[in-house]
């Protein structure tokens, strides 16, 4: 069955978003009306825009629309690097703005939205192919509304990086491995994490072709050379191929054991440390009472991406999906945030791009109605306050 038939067949998917991000504007616009709050104070200026378009723009979103606008020479003095954010995403917001003239802002949204809505209804056959329909449709409800899922809208590169991914485990499963490079490109280039989808692809291929996998599927080098040219890029533009990694180290990342990091993240939930972010940087982020707060959700979020694959994984989910999930949770983990309220910051707003917890909670909830009731609810209104704080410029993820 092609993705453009499934396009068609499955429109329900499109409404469930639509529905979904109304109810999102909602409760942005009512958060601005009745919570205090304002943008951070950052050198660039914020955009004159109305809220419908600005709600979605707020903290690394001013980075992407300003790589987007000046490329990685900003005009701005700032504390950290922009080569910590990977380019396919703003340039892809830049080629379009100079081809209509759309605003910046507008085009990020744009983009964010048919990406994420292309990945859903990837998604939604790739899960089908393996668990059949309920599965798949439960999945996608998950995927929806999950607590940080509004980040697939807003101007961050969650639903383009979703959306290599997922168009890259669906070609290989189809032996379409051209197409499975192409998507590991798309994600290489969105974030780092996307070099890692060598390993799940490169056990998707030895289980179709053993010995002659590389023979087969060759194409799936697109992402290391796609990660070359990006590495080439900044060796020219700052002497340092790796220039993204140092950069991190300028946002606070550190390198150290993953299961050090959450046992940090833990103890911050009893023991809350002082914010020693920069003064004037995020100012409304890092405020005292939202310490345990913090380090509880994202501690939370790395146990749900270590554990709830493994889970899955009783009810069939492949070795390749799970690998993947448990890579995208440890290789945050490896790196924590020195300085922030939780060394795991944006823990949440990481494994919500990781498909297969999705398709794992489905798979744990389709038979118990009572819970899968009760998840949906609470899921949603966690989105929902997350969102409230996202807009209101304090720190989620």
């Amino acid at each position: 069955m092609s993705i453009l038939y499934n396009l068609k067949k499955q429109s329900w998917i499109l409404m469930i978003w639509l529905f979904t991000r109304i109810t999102l504007i909602f409760v942005g616009w009512a958060a601005t009306l009745r919570i205090p709050g304002g943008p951070l104070a950052e050198p660039w200026p914020f955009p004159k825009l109305p809220l419908i378009f600005t709600m979605w723009d707020r903290f690394d979103s001013q980075w992407y629309l300003a790589i987007a606008q000046y490329g990685y020479n900003l005009p701005y003095k700032t504390h950290y690097s922009p080569q910590a954010f990977f380019p396919l995403y703003p340039l892809l917001i830049a080629l379009v703005h100079r081809i209509t003239s759309i605003p910046y802002l507008i085009v990020g949204i744009i983009i964010s939205n048919i990406f994420f809505i292309l990945a859903l209804y990837i998604l939604y056959q790739l899960v089908e192919d393996h668990f059949g329909e309920k599965i798949a449709r439960l999945s996608i409800i998950f995927m929806l509304i999950f607590p940080t899922s509004f980040y697939f809208s807003a101007i961050y590169t969650e639903s383009l990086f979703l959306f290599g991914t997922a168009l890259s485990f669906w070609a290989a499963d189809h032996k379409k491995w051209w197409v499975a490079g192409i998507g590991g490109a798309i994600a290489v280039l969105t974030r780092n994490l996307g070099i890692t989808l060598i390993i799940p692809l490169s056990i998707i291929a030895w289980k179709q072709y053993g010995k002659k996998s590389l023979k087969k599927c060759y194409p799936i080098l697109l992402i290391p050379i796609a990660f070359s040219i990006w590495a080439i890029y900044l060796w020219q533009f700052t002497g340092n191929p790796l220039q993204f990694i140092h950069a991190e180290y300028g946002w606070g990342h550190k390198l150290m054991p993953p299961f050090v990091s959450l046992v940090v993240a833990i103890y911050n939930i009893f023991t809350a440390p002082p914010a020693s972010f920069p003064q004037g940087v995020y100012v409304s982020a890092w405020k005292a009472p939202f310490a345990a707060l913090y380090s509880t959700i994202d501690g939370i979020s790395a146990l749900i991406g270590l554990i709830v694959p493994f889970i899955g994984r009783r009810y069939g989910l492949p070795w390749s999906w799970v690998i993947y999930s448990l890579i995208g949770t440890l290789v945050p983990m490896t790196a924590p945030t020195i300085y922030a309220m939780t060394p795991l910051a944006s823990m949440s707003r990481y494994i919500v791009v990781l498909f297969p917890i999705m398709v794992a909670l489905a798979q744990i909830t389709i038979n118990r109605q009572n819970l899968k009731l009760s998840l949906i609810i609470s899921l949603s209104l966690i989105q929902a306050f997350f969102f409230t704080l996202f807009v209101t410029w304090n720190w989620i993820a």
